[in-house]
């Protein structure tokens, strides 16, 4: 499909999608096959699925700016409101969903073990540079990664980087 024909029925459809880029031969992409597929009947008549085979459509994946597979963007009104590379929970899968009906971007939870594999890591790093003079490369560095533990929790990130994306959006053709 070319880019002039997909952005032309993207601007015609009257709900909105969801597009995932898979392989046949990709593993995640078949691990989240059943979960696109409870999300797309869940959200039947209210959002579309289109699957996009990435290596027929090679010319299509490069113009849109896919870099990995899985990918899933959302559009909302022929305009891009979210886009996740890899692999992502049943859970997740509903949530992007929803956030594209939503006109919303679309930000995961973290696991109580992704939570837990960022703050141990977090705090050695913060205390090694704590007792290491102090060293405040160590100390920053430890804050950031203990921050990525809760990031998805905090208001003030959630506001800014809404600004952020807003300000970088690109705008439809």
């Amino acid at each position: 499909m070319k880019q002039s024909a997909f952005e032309f029925k993207l601007r015609k459809n009257p709900r909105p999608v969801v597009i995932e880029f898979w392989a046949p031969w990709c593993g995640p992409c078949k691990m989240m096959a059943p979960y696109l597929k409870k999300a797309e009947q869940e959200f039947s008549g209210k959002v579309d699925l289109w699957r996009i085979n990435a290596d027929e459509d090679s010319d299509l994946v490069r113009s849109i700016g896919v870099r990995g597979i899985p990918t899933m963007i959302g559009y909302n009104k022929g305009i891009e409101v979210s886009r996740r590379t890899g692999a992502m929970t049943a859970e997740n899968v509903l949530g992007f969903f929803s956030a594209v009906e939503e006109n919303k971007p679309f930000s995961r939870n973290l696991s109580w073990v992704e939570r837990f594999m960022r703050i141990v890591p977090g705090l050695v790093i913060l205390v090694l540079g704590w007792t290491n003079g102090p060293n405040y490369w160590q100390m920053a560095l430890g804050g950031v990664i203990l921050f990525s533990a809760f990031y998805d929790r905090c208001p003030i990130y959630k506001v800014v980087s809404a600004q952020f994306r807003e300000m970088f959006k690109k705008k439809p053709a």
